[in-house]
C-alpha cells in the first residue's frame, strides 16, 4: 500500500464518511487532501522528497494552515516521514481528533510528580517530539497507569508591559497511545500552578496538527506565531535534522570533499531534501 493509501484506511476505521478530495474542492494544496466533512477535519499528506518542495515559499505550509483556520477548517499536515517513524502516534493522534479511544475524566485520576527516569519512556511512546529536558514533570495516574503527562522549564524572571515576573514554559503535554484524559491538561497546569505561583506560563502549539484550541479553553492567549522551522530529510532515512543538528560524518563529509562550496548544495547532492514545517503558535497564560 502507498503511504496515501495506509492513512486513509487509517482515517477510515474511525470515520467512513472521509474523502479524498480534489484541487477544485479546496484551494492550491499539493498532495492527496482527506476531508472529514462533518469534523471540518482536512489532512494534508505530504510525500518526502516534496516534489513541489522547489517552487512553494518556507512560509507555504503556515500560511495555508491559517488560511484554512479563517475558513473555519482544521487543517492536518501529515508528512510521510513522521507517519513511518512515528506511525503508532500519529495513529493515536488521528483517532483522538476522530474523537475515537478509550476516554478517561481527570478527576477519576491522581497528580503526582515524576522524574526523569519516568518521564523520559513516557514521552518516547507517547509524544511526537519524544523527551525534552525538564525541570518539573507532573502525570496522572489511573490507579498505578500513567495515562497523562506535562513537563514545565525551571523559571526565569521575564519583563512584560514594563513589570518582571516569574515565567514558566509548558514544554510537553501526552496522553497514553489510543487513551482521551478529558481534562487532563487542565488538572496537571492547576497542580503545577498550585505549587510553583507563576505569574505568567507561556507554550507553544505545532501548527501542522494543532490549533491551540486546547490552550485557549484553558484561559491562554495567542500571543505570536513563530516561523515555519527547516529540515534536512533524506527519502532513504526519514530522519529530520534541524541544520545546526546535522550528523557530524555528514558534515565531515562536506568539510572533506572539494566539490561544493556551500553546504545546502552538498546535501542536495547527496540526496537530501530541505522541507519547512507550520511552524507554532505561541500561547500565554498570565495569572
Amino acid at each position: 500500500m502507498t503511504f496515501e493509501d495506509e492513512v486513509f484506511a487509517c482515517i477510515g476505521q474511525y470515520d467512513s464518511s472521509a474523502r479524498i478530495v480534489n484541487l477544485s474542492t479546496f484551494s492550491q494544496l499539493p498532495g492527496e487532501k482527506i476531508w472529514i466533512s462533518g469534523k471540518n477535519l482536512v489532512f494534508h499528506l505530504i510525500c518526502v522528497p516534496f516534489p513541489e518542495s522547489n517552487v512553494v515559499s518556507p512560509d507555504y505550509f503556515q500560511e495555508k494552515s491559517l488560511e484554512y483556520s479563517a475558513r473555519g477548517f482544521q487543517l492536518i499536515h501529515l508528512w510521510q516521514d513522521q507517519w513511518i517513524v512515528n506511525r503508532e502516534i500519529v495513529h493515536s493522534r488521528i483517532a483522538a481528533l476522530l474523537g475515537a479511544g478509550m476516554r478517561i475524566h481527570a478527576r477519576q485520576t491522581k497528580v503526582q510528580r515524576i522524574d526523569k527516569d519516568t518521564m523520559r519512556p513516557f514521552f518516547v511512546v507517547n509524544h511526537m517530539q519524544g523527551p525534552v529536558n525538564a525541570r518539573y514533570t507532573y502525570g496522572l495516574f489511573a490507579g498505578e497507569q500513567l495515562v497523562a503527562a506535562a513537563s514545565f522549564s525551571a523559571g526565569r524572571t521575564v519583563t512584560r508591559n514594563g513589570v518582571a515576573g516569574r515565567s514558566y514554559e509548558l514544554l510537553r503535554y501526552a496522553s497514553l497511545l489510543h487513551h482521551r484524559v478529558v481534562g487532563g491538561l487542565g488538572k496537571l497546569t492547576a497542580r503545577f500552578i498550585a505549587e510553583l505561583h507563576p505569574d505568567d506560563m507561556m507554550t507553544y502549539a505545532d501548527l501542522d496538527w494543532a490549533s491551540g484550541k486546547g490552550y485557549q479553553a484553558l484561559h491562554f492567549e495567542q500571543v505570536a506565531i513563530t516561523p515555519p522551522q527547516m529540515f534536512w530529510i533524506h527519502p532513504r532515512e526519514m530522519i529530520r535534522y534541524y541544520p545546526h543538528r546535522l550528523p557530524e560524518k555528514l558534515t565531515e563529509a562536506f568539510h572533506q570533499q572539494n566539490g561544493q562550496k556551500i553546504l545546502d548544495d552538498f546535501l542536495l547532492q547527496q540526496g537530501y531534501a530541505k522541507i519547512y514545517n507550520a511552524g507554532n503558535i505561541k500561547f500565554l497564560l498570565t495569572l
